[in-house]
């Protein structure tokens, strides 16, 4: 659930509320026992950064990204710890489903106003505010320009030059939930971060894969011009029983990538663009992996699909914050000054 936050200009030198309340939280010896892994690395995770436009309308802008559940267990132990006691309401803007269903119980709990922002407005408007603070060490956007969010399912998004200008042209519902509720189901990790980090260190996607080379032999398969570890059917040798979990996991990171791949490649020719952006959770993983080498497997992985599927014709690109887009997003769609700033 991302949530974005702008201090007053009278308070931006002081510690931003929610850090502050995050900090004494997840300090609090009361609750020791409780593990609140993305709570307490939202706090790691705010970003300072500039709002874009003169110097007029210059501004700092905080973002946090809580995994919804770990962020009903933060706010409960605020309340109860009561470290919560604003003397003026604090305005954070936020965008996804956990935070529209779980609206007022978070303004009860927290004591916040909290401004919804519709989904893939705000990711859009994130998207343009990050891609913008790439334009002087890589060059300005082109546009229209294929943006892939991949969190519980996938979204594919057409953005147009002008503010507003977006469309969500294509999509799927095999992306993030799918992946983790597989491994969930298929194996015995009970950690996003440990599954995948065990599929880089020792998993073999073709232990569970069935191969081309599985179905005619090594020597046939290139006489007949096809790789003999090319994927012929995905987790075709899961009831050989041969496959460890980090295998299986392997095998649906491949699967899940390879799909994000092939749709993102067509999408790509259809609207005659040579990259495509990723964004969403799946692409760049939560806190628990502080240093970001779960995300950087899913984003090598995503990468190898679409060079795949274009033959090295379409390049993959991801935003420095990720994981960050919707909350800057909801902020950016809130000021006034953001088409200015635009």
């Amino acid at each position: 659930m991302p949530v974005g936050y702008v201090p007053d200009k009278s308070t931006e030198q002081k510690e931003h509320p929610l850090a502050a309340i995050i900090r004494n939280a997840s300090e609090s010896k009361a609750h020791e026992n409780e593990h609140l892994g993305s709570a307490w690395g939202a706090k790691k995770a705010i970003r300072k950064l500039e709002w874009f436009g003169d110097s007029e309308h210059e501004r700092a802008v905080y973002a946090l990204w809580f995994l919804t559940s770990d962020f009903l267990k933060f706010a409960q132990r605020v309340k109860d710890d009561r470290v919560l006691k604003p003397t003026h309401t604090i305005r954070a803007f936020a965008t996804g489903g956990g935070a529209l269903r779980l609206r007022t119980e978070i303004e009860e709990m927290l004591g916040l106003e909290l401004v919804i922002v519709e989904e893939l407005q705000a990711l859009t408007n994130g998207w343009r505010v990050d891609a913008k603070s790439l334009a002087d060490s890589e060059g300005p956007v082109a546009y229209p320009s294929l943006v892939c969010n991949v969190g519980t399912g996938v979204s594919l998004v057409s953005v147009g030059a002008a503010h507003g200008d977006y469309e969500r042209v294509s999509g799927s519902g095999l992306g993030g939930a799918t992946f983790w509720g597989l491994v969930q189901r298929l194996t015995q990790f009970t950690s996003f971060s440990e599954a995948v980090t065990a599929a880089e260190l020792s998993g073999d996607p073709g232990q569970a894969d069935t191969l081309v080379g599985d179905i005619y032999g090594v020597e046939t398969s290139k006489a007949i011009g096809m790789p003999a570890d090319l994927v012929a059917g995905f987790l075709g040798k899961l009831g050989e029983g041969k496959a460890t979990d980090a295998d299986v996991v392997a095998a649906l990171l491949r699967m899940v990538t390879n799909n994000l791949g092939q749709l993102a490649v067509f999408q790509a020719r259809l609207m005659g663009v040579n990259e495509v952006w990723f964004t969403g959770g799946f692409v760049q993983s939560a806190s628990e992996a502080p240093d970001d080498n779960v995300g950087r497997i899913v984003r090598q992985a995503i990468a190898r699909a679409v060079s795949f599927w274009s033959a090295g014709a379409i390049q993959t690109r991801f935003p420095p914050d990720a994981l960050l887009l919707g909350a800057l997003g909801a902020v950016a769609t809130s000021l006034d000054s953001f088409s200015q700033a635009m």
